[in-house]
């Protein structure tokens, strides 16, 4: 693995949880990511103080936005910003619809499509496939490579399947839960063993 992401939007995670798992992460030799509840400048500080090497920050709409969440990192880390990571995360049609703009500032390393988000925002909650969603998906990812960032997307289901389909498409950023890999190496244990029971 690359980064350790720490989703501290969907889970319970508090500071001190998270200035143990950056020093975990930092110990395994990996980067870590965390990802806020919301895109406020006090608590995206806070979370570099806890020693994070980036933020995957949520709720991102347009270039003005970005801008600002790249003035944030600069503020929190003024001498090594630039060794820092920077995930901006798109999450409607109305971001994606700006999308270039978004693109274009300069600071950002990750451009993430939420694909749930957009496909509620969609009008189609719980379809991320829907024909509809992955068209603006398709879209998102032609464009963020246009603009020279790297594309993101979170990898929930059928990841073995999906992954190649968007490595195709030149997406070099995956989320994949933790879950995922406890849940396939469960599998293997389990298959190994009643391969070889007596």
């Amino acid at each position: 693995m690359d980064v350790a992401f720490i989703d501290a939007e969907r889970q319970s995670y508090d500071f001190e949880r998270i200035e143990e798992m950056a020093r975990a992460a930092r110990g395994a030799g990996i980067a870590s990511v965390a990802r806020p509840w919301m895109n406020d400048p006090g608590l995206i500080v806070r979370y570099f103080d806890c020693g994070v090497d980036g933020v995957k920050v949520p709720h991102v709409e347009d270039a003005a936005a970005a801008g600002k969440m790249v003035d944030i990192v600069r503020y929190a880390r003024p001498k090594d910003y630039a060794d820092k990571i920077l995930i901006i995360m798109v999450e409607t049609p109305a971001a994606i619809e700006h999308i270039d703009e978004i693109a274009a500032v300069p600071g950002i390393d990750v451009i993430n499509i939420g694909v749930n988000d957009v496909a509620l925002a969609a009008g189609f909650p719980g379809q991320p496939e829907h024909p509809q969603v992955a068209a603006l998906v398709d879209q998102a990812i032609t464009r963020i490579l246009k603009g020279g960032k790297t594309v993101g997307l979170n990898v929930l289901t059928n990841w073995e399947e999906r992954m190649p389909f968007f490595l195709a498409k030149g997406v070099r950023w995956f989320n994949v839960h933790v879950n995922t890999f406890i849940a396939r190496g469960a599998r293997q244990y389990t298959e190994l063993l009643s391969r070889n029971a007596p």
